[in-house]
């Protein structure tokens, strides 16, 4: 299961300390060839100017996931998503659909 995890620090929060470190401390194993933990780290974004993250895990169930990201300050929200790359079965759903919505209203 995927899930987007939300943080959002407040206007004085020191980026590094209370994002950069606590994450790389989560999710240092992730990137290893072979993960250690159920939870892996698959990316993230997030707003320069709002201090506001955005991570993609993937995990086996919320409660384990949850577990894991309860140490991040201002941790916001878990929530379970899907994740569409050109590299899953909806990519051809997503062309079909983009296909017909240019037919349909003229698009280019």
């Amino acid at each position: 299961m995927k899930f987007m995890v939300r943080q959002k620090l407040g206007p004085e929060a020191d980026v590094v300390k209370e994002h950069l470190q606590p994450l790389a401390y989560l999710v240092a194993d992730s990137v290893q060839d072979e993960p250690k933990l159920p939870v892996v780290w698959l990316g993230g974004s997030g707003t320069v100017d709002t201090k506001q993250y955005y991570m993609l895990f993937e995990a086996p169930d919320y409660e384990s996931l949850e577990e894991v990201v309860k140490v991040l300050p201002g941790l916001q929200s878990i929530e379970r998503v899907m994740s569409v790359d050109k590299h899953t079965l909806a990519r051809g759903l997503l062309l079909g659909m983009a296909k017909d919505y240019a037919e349909r209203d003229g698009a280019e």
